[in-house]
């Protein structure tokens, strides 16, 4: 059940990540070409591609904790012995709850103002909710990940991501 519903969280992240990127490549591309070509551009184009940045950050930011990519200090904890570092994963977590509880919180209602005054995305007729939902949605699925890290840390688990390290000597 557990690996079940970790497929289904990636799942979810790696769709909203690909269409995002797409989005922000297509636009970008097709603006900077009417741009060149036209010495036009559409207004919208820019806040639309600012969104779909919003989207595309959020949810790699829940997929780097997932993969044990985001910032950490875990080149010292790893000399640490396994209780030692595990206390410190374990603050690690609790922190990250405590911030995501208050973005999560504080950004929904910023949400529910965009829905009450039926605010828009400048120069389009998109609901402007459609755009900052992305704020609470991806710290939501963040902090499914800190708790899936902690669940793992609570159980013992000591799994560790292999991090890729670019060798910088050639």
């Amino acid at each position: 059940m557990r690996e079940r519903f970790n497929k289904v969280v990636t799942a979810v992240e790696n769709g909203v990540m690909l269409v995002s990127y797409i989005t922000l490549i297509v636009l970008v591309g097709v603006e900077a070409l009417r741009r060149m070509i036209t010495t036009e551009q559409a207004a919208w184009g820019p806040e639309v591609s600012l969104y779909a940045f919003v989207w595309l950050t959020w949810f790699a930011m829940s997929s780097n904790i997932n993969l044990g990519l985001h910032l950490s200090f875990d080149e010292y904890r790893d000399r640490f012995p396994w209780p030692v570092r595990a206390f410190f994963e374990s603050l690690d977590c609790i922190f990250w709850l405590i911030l995501g509880f208050v973005i999560i919180k504080v950004s929904a209602g910023i949400v529910q103002n965009n829905i009450r005054f039926e605010q828009v995305i400048f120069g389009t007729d998109i609901p402007l909710w459609i755009a900052t939902v992305a704020v609470p949605i991806g710290w939501s699925f963040s902090m499914i990940r800190v708790l899936q890290k902690f669940w793992s840390i609570c159980n013992g688990e000591r799994k560790r991501v292999v991090h890729h390290v670019r060798d910088h000597s050639a």
